[in-house]
């Protein structure tokens, strides 16, 4: 492959559905127009200048925060956040000044915007949202007199937004899953080419031959990262939903596991030459080929327009304002909300002591390392990224902001720049991430005229409070261990497990598979859940503590998550025997009881059915292997945890 075809496959592997390339442009787009209509009021009716702020504030948060799925539900959304950011702008107006005042404000605010990701994704937003303008507001000290400029800069912010996401750059589900499905068929093709040039036994030289797997690794790679973003963007609301939605469904998981197969018999290959088969890999290569025409003409059923799944889930029915009586403790809502209003307050304090101006950022930086984070190590991870990211940003922002002086052009397009890249960047690092954010601020202080090598210093200070402020709480305040997270996504996975196989031993034969598909992919999603458990363990800053047992579990679970589709695919095409139905039914049983769910009668004292499913039939029966895989696996699982303190 050329280094152009690499560039573009990592760029597809870490932004399969080009979503982050899309909205970092939609933010950079919305700003400009927001700060130009903003300034074309300005001239008739004179705005102050905390006005133009919470304007560019709410246009970021606005664009990224609000993911509903329908036009009409994003405009509710927006509304709300519009509504309580005034109410939280107001009432830190109210405080005159006060910093004990507006500091206990912030305290209740900070928990009512984390306590309200409990009432779904639409709360969860309309809090992140009220919390980032009313710390602005406070630092910018809002006067009561103008809370209607601070109106008007919400509600401009708020339907510019909404214009351009709706009818000037505007989704098209349709559109963007055909083309994301037409990005994983080409890469797929790619795979067989690569594939296909790997086929002779033995490269020209080893260095070509590490070359080739490398470049068969990353393919691989990207069409799996491709496959899963086709997953989560399935289409809904179609005619004759049922059979669409699975049709495509089933022709992915053939997809991912024809090339799963294919890769697996190459690289078998290259470790044991006397199995190595050209025709096999053949018939791999064809099977892929099949499985892209299959999907092909699944996706050419689709009508011309759907609403697709990739937006975010509808706020669920709230299980009760408060945790249930004899759960508070246990609630991970209650206690992150908790954890991450002490880190406020302790931000507040010591970033106040450290500036009196400038202590929000220890604020915001307290508040945003706790995004996305279920445990106390997590939480530590993403704050030493964003200090790290920003004491690097600092070093670049200086050069950049002395470099742009007086260069109003180059300023701007550097401005430009760093801000796209930091949101396209930050899905794949937050250091990145903090590193062009730092960029940006550095720049607009230049723009502005009050750059100065020491207030980018006083930055990294108050972010380290902040950071600091986090770590704590983290780990001091109700904290939960990655151990615990870990066992709890072991116990997701083996549950979506015991799903499909009791699914499986209930479908009747003949039937299409629309329940094993759907089980199937819940599989995958619980194995992401294992893999985000570990991913602190998996950084620079673990410094190697990844111990021998939790790589142990992360092969358990893809090995398990792996042999499912198998399984999964076998049942398909094979209607399974009498016997196999037996075993799947009491290995279903067993991964239930496993995840902590209760077994019935009959599978309790049910014995490791890993002989029976080995001699149901040859050695090349997918269904038996695989059973005989999973009941393997979940042996060792159970002893490894019997044997555990």
């Amino acid at each position: 492959m050329t280094r152009i075809q690499r560039l573009r496959l990592r760029i597809l592997e870490v932004d399969p559905s080009l979503l982050a390339l899309r909205m970092s442009g939609c933010v950079v787009v919305s700003m400009i127009v927001v700060a130009g209509v903003m300034t074309l009021i300005g001239k008739a009716y004179p705005l102050p200048r905390p006005a133009y702020v919470l304007a560019l504030i709410a246009t970021m948060q606005g664009t990224l925060q609000v993911n509903d799925r329908t036009e009409s539900a994003r405009a509710k959304t927006r509304i709300y956040a519009v509504i309580a950011s005034f109410v939280a702008i107001a009432a830190i107006a109210a405080a005159h000044d006060s910093l004990r005042i507006i500091n206990i404000l912030l305290v209740i605010i900070v928990f009512a915007a984390s306590y309200a990701a409990r009432f779904g994704t639409r709360w969860r937003a309309v809090g992140v949202f009220a919390f980032m303008c009313a710390t602005v507001a406070a630092f910018l000290q809002e006067d009561e007199r103008d809370l209607w400029s601070a109106a008007a800069a919400l509600v401009i912010s708020a339907a510019v937004v909404h214009v351009l996401r709706h009818f000037i750059m505007p989704d098209d589900p349709a559109r963007e899953f055909r083309h994301l499905v037409a990005a994983a068929l080409s890469v797929s093709k790619q795979l067989r080419r690569v594939a296909g040039s790997a086929m002779p036994p033995k490269a020209a030289s080893p260095r070509a031959g590490k070359r080739q797997m490398a470049d068969l690794h990353l393919v691989t790679r990207t069409l799996g990262a491709d496959i899963r973003a086709c997953q989560a963007s399935l289409p809904l609301e179609v005619p004759d939903q049922h059979s669409a939605v699975t049709a495509i469904t089933l022709r992915l998981l053939d997809l991912h596991f024809a090339a799963e197969t294919l890769v697996a018999r190459i690289t078998r290959r290259e470790r044991e030459a006397a199995d190595y088969h050209e025709g096999s890999i053949a018939k791999a290569l064809q099977d892929v080929q099949d499985a892209e025409g299959a999907l092909n003409a699944a996706v050419a059923t689709l009508p011309p327009t759907f609403t697709a799944a990739g937006g975010a889930k509808a706020p669920p029915a709230p299980t009760g304002i408060l945790p249930r009586r004899g759960e508070w403790l246990r609630d991970q809502t209650l206690r992150q909300s908790l954890q991450v209003t002490l880190a406020c307050a302790l931000a507040a304090v010591v970033g106040e002591a450290v500036s009196s101006q400038r202590w929000f950022w220890a604020v915001i930086a307290a508040f945003m390392i706790f995004n996305n984070t279920k445990s106390g190590a997590a939480v530590a991870i993403k704050g030493l990224d964003r200090a790290w990211g920003t004491a690097i940003g600092i070093v670049i922002g200086i050069a950049l902001a002395t470099l742009t002086h007086n260069h109003l052009f180059w300023l701007s397009a550097a401005l430009a720049i760093s801000i796209f890249a930091t949101f396209f960047i930050a899905r794949v690092s937050y250091v990145a991430m903090s590193l062009f954010l730092t960029i940006a601020l550095s720049l607009i202080y230049g723009l502005i005229g009050i750059f100065t090598p020491e207030l980018l210093v006083l930055r990294l200070e108050e972010t380290a409070v902040g950071v600091a402020s986090g770590m704590l709480a983290a780990l001091l305040l109700l904290p939960i261990s990655i151990q615990q997270q870990a066992t709890t996504a072991m116990n997701a996975l083996l549950s979506a497990l015991g799903d499909l196989l009791l699914s499986a031993a209930e479908t009747p034969e003949g039937s299409e598979g629309h329940p094993l598909a759907l089980k199937a992919t819940a599989v995958d999603h619980a194995l992401e859940g294992v893999l985000t458990a570990f991913a602190p363990l998996r950084t620079a800053w673990s410094f190697g503590t990844m111990l021998t047992s939790g790589r142990d579990v992360l092969r358990q679970a893809q090995l398990m998550t792996y042999t499912a589709r198998r399984l999964e695919r076998s049942i398909r095409h094979h209607p399974p025997t009498p016997d196999e139905i037996q075993a799947m039914r009491a290995l279903g049983e067993r991964l239930k009881a496993a995840a902590g769910a209760p077994a019935s009668a009959e599978a309790r004292g049910t014995s490791a059915p890993t002989g029976a499913a080995a001699n149901m039939s040859g050695p090349d029966d997918m269904t038996a292997s695989s059973l005989a895989i999973l009941t393997r696996t979940l042996d060792k699982i159970e002893t490894e945890r019997h044997a555990a303190p």
